[in-house]
């Protein structure tokens, strides 16, 4: 989902008010200027379109217009990461070829290996100056470099022939090695995106070249970039004694990433009923499918009198239930099969925890079962100490669990709570406000930061994330076809008006009221609180009144926003669903009215929110806590592990991909955590030359901004008695649109 390398120096700009006038609502200009705006609009239809075809029934962006493309601002900040990451990849793969053919190499190829690292050197280093009259000239001499490169793999070829010893692989190597320099010189940093790494590390040999020995090799592939956050966690007294890359293995780590990792929108509470929380999980139909005796709770959880109908009264029963998977098979990657499941683990709040957990509360894992339907042998319930009797003394089978459960998280992340609720969600909003709203309407002109770059990022996503061969196909267990099934049922549930963040928390059964430490609910919430605030302090400066009915009456002769609404919800247009605070009409054309200014606020809340603080969730979280495999990866290449079978330490291995898997995933993970346009509350680097055109507004966004700081405070606050920093929604590192 990266830019190639195309701007041009004219495309190096500050982003400001699109309109370039103040903002007026359509019924308080004269006839002539609304005659103009509708000749705008109509231009506007012209160049915004849908298409339905890709991924049926979902809308999507038909093109990106030129207004919505990269700038070479934009590029630059893609450039930063991309250099490191293009010197980590060549080491690593230099690494791999050294194992295998370092007693034959000829010193002349390393040299010159060596030379193209000294090149990178020398534009990073040109690169830190930051003089933007250098920028162009960098990205020229990228593609210089990149064409350079091209010749690398014919150097390799000749230095290898003849020799009496070469594996096979190294025809592969070779091979790929041409193929995706090739791409990019041609697309730039898009080329990682695409399956030709694999070409690159793809043998003949697999079980050989490309398994891991150990844990080790996982950690060795982080040649040249920093270790993320699961490999540097700080090593707490209360913590279990282990290696310090086997923190992120731990139970308490297990039960942390449901509240603060990266996808957080899975946990639910368990409930006797749904009466106060309509998505939560019912303790009757949980134990129908995973049947875990109160006995059994009482082992694990240290009480003897507490039962499973006893927590869950009491608010401190949780869990997450994948059943979205239930029927989704898994792909092959290069002839080896990969194995999603339906996995259901169970917590439980423990305010006094035992020994290897935080002392002041922690979420403990207490049960888990690798499928939907319970069997003893084939699906039995796992449990941390083996209580339920499942040949598992050593914990190895708990360990795979685990391993399973974060790898479906995963999935369900990258397709659903990352790709589809954010980047495919905002899509199609994007296109209705740009064919309804003319360029001077306020609304747009307060969304159109909260827009920037999402067309394009979505188009490249297109071809060459959910693609078959793709990055989906090549990552996730689940392929193509299992992802795509995941997004478009996800989708076909997914209902606006519960998406507000302060409502889906209580809909959970996962309020401040239940489940006293959520570090993702407590942070988010102060940021769409904020987010509110402003909205609600910018729409009143024109929809005018006294009151909220004087303001409903403004709302209602905007006919630009009563088209809007209109376009955002029809099914053959934006098809939002789920927009149940709107009036019904009983107008077939026009069937929809927004006349509540308060459900205004929130329905451009949302969409600035889902943009900004809801996409930097789980976007960010991407290298830090999904980049080491052992811990969280996107596939799994063996089954789930039965009563019967044993297990030793090292055969945990086998459920880990291989090596050019792993690398694959930690360089998509660093690119797309790497860029960072802009900053929430800020919209341009200029503060004599501010976005907005209407001085009205200096002050309203002057509040937001001081909001953003106290927040930023709150949250460091926070972290002081948080296991690790859980810095995803710090508002300096959350940016004003889905840009990457």
């Amino acid at each position: 989902m990266l830019p190639k390398f195309t701007s041009s120096p004219h495309s190096l700009h500050q982003h400001g008010d699109p309109s370039g006038k103040r903002p007026e609502l359509p019924q308080h200009v004269d006839i002539a200027a609304q005659k103009e705006r509708e000749f705008e609009i109509s231009i506007a239809k012209t160049a915004y379109n849908y298409m339905f075809s890709y991924l049926e029934p979902l809308s999507i962006g038909a093109n990106v217009p030129k207004s919505e493309k990269f700038t070479l601002e934009y590029e630059v900040k893609v450039l930063e990461v991309f250099i490191p990451l293009m010197e980590n990849f060549f080491s690593v793969l230099v690494n791999l070829i050294e194992k295998e053919i370092i007693s034959d190499m000829p010193a002349g190829l390393m040299k010159a290996i060596g030379e193209i690292n000294i090149t990178f050197e020398d534009l990073k280093e040109r690169h830190k100056s930051h003089n933007p009259f250098n920028l162009v000239k960098d990205i020229e001499e990228i593609k210089e470099l990149l064409a350079a490169l091209v010749v690398l793999p014919n150097e390799i070829d000749n230095a290898v022939k003849g020799l009496e010893h070469i594996p096979k692989d190294i025809k592969h190597v070779i091979s790929g090695l041409r193929e995706v320099i090739g791409e990019f010189k041609e697309e730039g940093a898009t080329a990682f995106l695409k399956n030709a790494i694999y070409d690159i590390l793809a043998t003949d040999r697999n079980e050989e070249f490309l398994r891991p020995q150990s844990v080790d090799d996982y950690i060795e592939l982080f040649h040249n970039l920093p270790l993320p956050l699961n490999l540097q966690i700080e090593k707490k007294e209360w913590m279990a004694e282990c290696d310090e890359k086997d923190i992120c293995q731990q139970d308490w780590f297990f039960g942390y990433l449901q509240i603060a990792g990266f996808n957080t929108s899975i946990l639910k509470g368990v409930k006797i009923d749904r009466k106060k929380a309509s998505k939560c999980l019912v303790l009757s139909e949980l134990l129908e499918k995973m049947p875990l005796t109160d006995k059994d709770f009482q082992n694990i959880c240290g009480s003897d009198t507490l039962t499973l109908e006893d927590a869950a009264k009491a608010g401190h029963l949780y869990a997450v239930d994948y059943a979205m998977f239930e029927g989704i098979s898994g792909s092959e990657l290069h002839d080896q099969q990969r194995h999603p499941c339906a996995p259901i683990a169970l917590f439980y709040w423990n305010s006094k925890p035992p020994f290897g957990y935080p002392p002041s509360g922690a979420l403990q894992p207490i049960a888990i079962q690798l499928g939907q339907k319970h069997d003893n042998k084939s699906t039995p319930i796992f449990t941390p100490n083996d209580c339920t009797n499942n040949n598992d003394d050593n914990g190895v089978k708990w360990k795979v669990a685990k391993f399973m459960v974060l790898n479906i998280c995963a999935i369900q992340h990258e397709t659903v709570a990352h790709l589809g609720a954010c980047h495919l969600t905002i899509e199609p909003m994007i296109v209705a406000s740009n064919r309804q709203l003319a360029c001077d309407h306020p609304l747009l002109i307060l969304l159109k930061p909260h827009f920037r770059f999402t067309l394009e990022i979505n188009d490249a996503a297109l071809h060459s994330l959910v693609v078959p061969g793709g990055v989906v196909s090549s990552v996730l267990s689940t392929g193509f076809g299992g992802s795509a099934e995941l997004i478009v049922d996800a989708f076909n549930d997914w209902r606006f008006d519960e998406q507000f963040p302060d409502d889906l928390f209580k809909l959970r059964g996962v309020s401040e009221n239940e489940l006293s430490s959520f570090p993702f609910r407590e942070d988010t919430l102060d940021l769409w609180k904020a987010i509110n605030k402003y909205v609600r302090g910018y729409l009143q400066l024109y929809y005018f009144g006294d009151n909220n009915d004087e303001r409903n009456a403004q709302m209602v002769k905007d006919f630009e926003l009563q088209n809007w609404v209109n376009e955002m919800t029809n099914p053959k247009y934006a098809a939002v669903k789920g927009m149940d605070g709107l009036t019904e009409t009983g107008d077939p054309d026009k069937p929809y009215q927004l006349d509540d200014f308060d459900y205004f606020v929130k329905i451009v809340s949302l969409i600035i929110y889902t943009g900004s603080a809801q996409h930097a969730s789980v976007n960010y979280a991407q290298y830090p806590l999904m980049s080491y495999l052992p811990s969280v990866s996107g596939s799994a290449y063996h089954k789930t592990p039965t009563h019967d079978e044993t297990l030793d330490k090292d055969d945990f291995l086998k459920w880990l991909p291989p090596l050019d898997v792993a690398l694959y995933q930690l360089t998509f993970g660093y690119l797309l955590s790497g860029v960072q346009y802009d900053t929430l509350g800020y919209f341009t680097n200029n503060n004599r030359k501010p976005y907005f055109k209407d001085s009205r507004i200096q002050r309203i966004l002057a509040d937001f901004q001081l909001d953003l700081k106290k927040i930023e405070v709150e949250i460091h606050n926070r972290n002081e008695t948080r296991p690790f920093d859980y810095n995803l929604q710090l508002p300096s590192i959350v940016p004003n649109s889905i840009s990457i």
